[in-house]
């Protein structure tokens, strides 16, 4: 299995669980690498260049399925290179600042941004990773300039954070919540449309100044584009079934993340629909990337 984001980030974390079990389930051994890159694009192309018949997985990302129109080109058309077997979850993100920042709501963040335009620096796990199409949709939402600083993946760009080389991101919830435990960053606000079980007391960001913003990220599992279709249904029975275990549902309750687990047809009618919500997105904010 390909991770395309450094290690220690939400993809990295369910991309493991997922490994071990399906690894278990099947009786085979599942070897997890990580190959960060180009918002997670290095990874993809590995995976849509590698053999067709199932054995080297993708997780998958927004990113990597549905906002590949940021780029002026690919080495791959994710579209038809890749296949998604199922959507494994979603999260919401949420939107943190180092404790330097002076704002402990959104309303405060949002005046501070609009004073301030272009000053405050929010990171990411790379171009057109969710990470940064959810902090992007904020901007538009919100109607503030904050700078993109894209890394290798959400565990180094946290690693700034703590450290105060940029102000915030808006990053997924599971990677986040030791750091917002910690006190080490503090959290203004979730970005889906209701509130996290794991974070009650913290409002939306709907709720807290920017109506109508409702975003979340989600993760496939996928194959090369020329996998065939009895291959990928096994591979989907395979995968919903460990997702429908008492254990890796609370593994994946605690991580906050929502267990979707979806048949083979759903997860290709998600991804088309995500796909148009994120363009729309990359056309109204004018994102490029050579």
């Amino acid at each position: 299995m390909i991770v395309p984001f450094a290690a220690g980030g939400t993809a990295d974390v369910l991309g493991r669980i997922v490994a071990q079990e399906l690894g278990t389930l099947t009786g085979n051994q599942i070897i997890v690498e990580n190959r960060p890159g180009s918002g997670g694009n290095i990874g993809a192309d590995a995976v849509a260049r590698g053999p067709a018949d199932g054995s080297v997985l993708l997780l998958g990302t927004i990113g990597i399925h549905a906002a590949s129109k940021i780029y002026k080109s690919l080495p791959y058309d994710p579209n038809k290179d890749l296949r998604p077997v199922t959507i494994l979850a979603e999260v919401p993100n949420v939107l943190i600042v180092h404790p330097s920042v002076a704002a402990k709501d959104v309303k405060e963040f949002l005046a501070l941004a609009r004073e301030k335009p272009g000053a405050l620096n929010f990171g990411s796990a790379g171009n057109g990773s969710s990470t940064h199409m959810i902090a992007e949709l904020f901007k538009l939402k919100a109607k503030v300039d904050l700078t993109h600083v894209p890394y290798r993946g959400s565990a180094p760009a946290l690693n700034d954070l703590v450290a105060g080389q940029i102000q915030l991101m808006v990053e997924n919830l599971p990677t986040a919540l030791p750091f917002i435990e910690s006190g080490t960053v503090r959290a203004l606000g979730v970005t889906s449309a209701t509130r996290s079980p794991s974070l009650p007391s913290l409002p939306t960001i709907a709720e807290a100044g920017v109506p109508g913003y409702d975003a979340t990220a989600w993760f496939t599992i996928a194959v090369a584009g020329g996998v065939p279709p009895a291959t990928i249904e096994k591979l989907n029975a395979d995968i919903r079934k460990i997702l429908a275990e008492p254990e890796v549902i609370e593994r994946f309750k605690k991580l906050g993340a929502a267990i979707v687990g979806n048949r083979v047809a759903d997860a290709k009618e998600f991804v088309a629909s995500e796909t148009a919500k994120w363009n729309n997105v990359i056309e109204a904010a004018q994102i490029r990337i050579d």
